[in-house]
């Protein structure tokens, strides 16, 4: 087979259906190890039946044998007793008594030794010419008696093997020998039939191949209905996967059946689809909320647009009035839009943090100094236990004490207490107040994003609900943790919990970060 066809060969089979390509293989290989088997079988059944035809010949001659050397009196009853039923026949010929014992009756076959009976062969029991017999067969004699010699062997002892075949397909097992005793000298000659000899063969080889066609056509019929039962589950994720779109992804495949690859396989589609299902809700509520969010500004910027239109163009105080609530909206906006594209440049890793050794200490120190500038009437406190350095990005850390700053800003009235402690491993930072608290329920949902504990939304208190989503990211991003304490009424407490920093921690710069992303 050339390279082509075989190239030709391999590239259908890559290009067939896995059920096609497993069926093609499993009743490939059942077929070749049957046709493997047969054909053993066939070139050894004949083999087998030659050895057994052969140990039953061999023990004949040699119980014969054994017989006469024991000086035990030969005569065709005693021959008889000797074979035992056996389906063996039988010719001896004693030289010293120049007579045939045959165990059989009838035609004496071509192939058996016939001497001349009555030949003189002397007192002693000795053929004068008996050194020149041999037990080798003459191929020439039995060819013009119709026979022919299919193989020969020489055994121990000295015997000769023929397999012999005569003009109607008769196949024969002979084996011939001399040997001397006290008595005189003998020829045992003991043949059997194989029987009807190449029709059995052919009828076995025929109803071998006949077998081999059934177990062949069996083997793909199995084959292709555990393909189909194996790859059922494949299927239904295939069907399901056809289903699903993004306006419908509730579509899931059932787990039931053994816990095998196909059932992991299944469970591991299913978690695809629910994290995709979470992925895409939240995108829809993103847009939803960003849309809501960006909504009440333009309106009411809108709103005192066609105000100053109407009035304000003659009414200084319209204007005035207006002007600052516009100013007011787009100042909300521009918070709005500069959160969102935080969110958005970490949800696609495009925020590089610039980490290098930096003092907690010393941030949270500038973030008590501008709360109080903003807020001169609020106390704010700032405890330092101990000294804390992180490997952090000192801007980052900010925005994120900010977060929290804004927060207790917004939610009480009373005092804001800002502490920096460490342990043996972490560093932490703390911003608590006294305000209106946050409901148990309310906690596991502060840090999505736009949500509000506030659900009414008013303007009574300001914010996007994005802040505490950045402050996670922002505290994911340096491998820290956020802790919160709070009970309603009675205030919050906002933990940020940082891994301390290291001797072997390297200073990153941003350019070195965006030629390693």
């Amino acid at each position: 087979m050339s390279k082509t066809n075989k190239d030709g060969l391999v590239g259908s089979i890559q290009h067939m259906a896995i059920a096609k390509r497993i069926t093609l293989l499993y009743s490939g290989i059942f077929s070749l190890s049957l046709l493997f088997i047969s054909v053993f079988m066939a070139l050894n059944i004949s083999g087998l039946q030659q050895a057994e035809m052969r140990r039953q010949l061999q023990d004949t001659v040699s119980n014969i044998q054994n017989y006469l050397e024991s000086g035990e009196n030969l005569s065709e009853e005693a021959l008889r007793e000797l074979l035992q039923d056996k389906y063996v026949e039988v010719s001896i010929f004693s030289f010293a008594e120049n007579q045939v014992y045959n165990s059989y009756t009838g035609e004496t076959p071509p192939f058996i030794f016939r001497p001349e009976i009555g030949k003189n062969r002397g007192q002693s029991g000795e053929d004068e010419d008996f050194s020149k017999d041999s037990p080798m067969l003459k191929e020439k004699d039995l060819y013009q008696k119709g026979y022919q010699i299919n193989g020969s062997r020489e055994n121990k002892g000295g015997s000769m093997e023929y397999i012999l075949e005569n003009e109607i397909d008769q196949q024969f097992m002979l084996i011939t020998n001399h040997f001397h005793t006290e008595q005189g000298a003998y020829r045992i000659q003991a043949f059997k039939m194989f029987g009807d000899g190449g029709n059995i063969m052919r009828d076995f080889l025929m109803k071998m191949l006949a077998v081999d066609i059934l177990g062949i056509c069996c083997a793909f019929l199995i084959g292709r209905y555990i393909s189909r039962r194996m790859l059922k589950p494949v299927e239904a994720i295939r069907t399901a996967a056809e289903r699903i779109s993004i306006e419908d992804l509730s579509q899931r495949i059932s787990t039931e059946g053994p816990d095998d690859e196909m059932k992991e396989l299944t469970i591991t589609f299913n978690s695809m689809i629910d994290r995709l299902d979470t992925a895409f809700q939240r995108q829809n509520q993103f847009i939803s909320d960003a849309s809501h969010e960006l909504r009440t500004p333009i309106a009411v910027i809108q709103g005192y647009a066609n105000l100053i239109n109407r009035w304000g163009k003659s009414d200084p105080e319209v204007l005035q009035e207006s002007i600052d609530s516009i100013l007011t909206e787009t100042d909300h906006m521009s918070a709005l839009i500069r959160q969102l594209l935080f969110l958005a440049k970490s949800d696609q890793s495009k925020l590089h943090v610039q980490k290098a050794k930096v003092s907690l200490n010393e941030i949270a120190g500038e973030l008590v100094r501008e709360m109080t500038m903003l807020q001169e009437d609020r106390i704010i406190t700032f405890t330092e236990e101990s000294e804390v350095e992180l490997f952090a990005d000192y801007d980052l850390i900010k925005q994120l004490l900010w977060i929290h700053g804004e927060n207790a800003l917004k939610y009480s009235d009373g005092e804001i207490e800002v502490k920096v402690w460490k342990d043996q491993k972490y560093g932490y930072v703390s911003v608590r107040d006294y305000g209106v608290g946050i409901a148990m329920e309310d906690l596991p949902k502060i840090f999505d994003r736009f949500y509000r504990v506030d659900k009414s939304r008013n303007k009574e208190i300001s914010g996007t609900g994005l802040g505490l989503a950045i402050a996670r990211w922002i505290v994911d991003s340096h491998d820290g943790d956020i802790l919160v304490e709070s009970k309603v009424g009675e205030g919050t407490v906002f933990t940020d919990k940082f891994p301390l920093f290291a001797p072997e921690m390297k200073p990153t710069s941003k350019l070195k970060q965006k030629k390693e992303t």
